[in-house]
């Protein structure tokens, strides 16, 4: 009785304003398979591999290689790789660099060819080889097509026959 007196009392559990409600979920409808979210099979590998990685710092071979002469070793191998994809990186950006100057050698080169070939085809220069050569450019009313028949084609073949081997 002693014991009972001394407890404290407690407080009946009043109605608070907030009161969680409980709500109804929708019914599963029964023709329908559930929902399969995409990558669902990789989570107990997630899942195993993060309890792996948790358990680590606290394995036997943590231990003993942390308070041992081979960890100075093992921070040399992973000091040793960091300063090589350094350098890796580095020469990337120094062939990077390389090719780059190429690229506008070869954009230089393309537009001087680009324009020489301009003076070479156009179509002022063409007129003017003609009108050395003897030739004139057809009025435009007088372009139209030719029809050539098979009797055609046996002209043409017996006149190149006559000009020699060399046409």
């Amino acid at each position: 009785m002693a014991a009972a007196a001394t407890a404290p009392a407690r407080r009946a559990r009043t109605s608070s304003p907030y009161v969680r409600t409980k709500t109804k979920s929708a019914p599963a409808h029964p023709s329908r398979a559930p929902v399969r979210r995409p990558g669902g099979h990789l989570i107990p590998i997630a899942v195993g591999t993060a309890t792996a990685v948790r358990q680590l710092p606290d394995s036997s071979l943590m231990v003993r290689l942390t308070r041992g002469r081979a960890w100075i070793a093992v921070l040399g191998v992973l000091l040793t790789g960091i300063v090589a994809v350094n350098v890796a990186t580095l020469s990337f950006a120094a062939s990077q660099g390389h090719v780059e100057k190429n690229i506008q050698a070869l954009e230089k080169e393309n537009s001087l060819l680009r324009a020489r070939d301009a003076t070479r085809s156009g179509a002022a220069r063409v007129r003017h080889e003609a009108a050395a050569r003897g030739l004139a450019a057809a009025p435009i009313d007088q372009v139209g097509r030719v029809k050539a028949s098979a009797h055609d084609a046996r002209v043409a073949a017996q006149r190149l026959a006559a000009a020699g081997p060399g046409y």
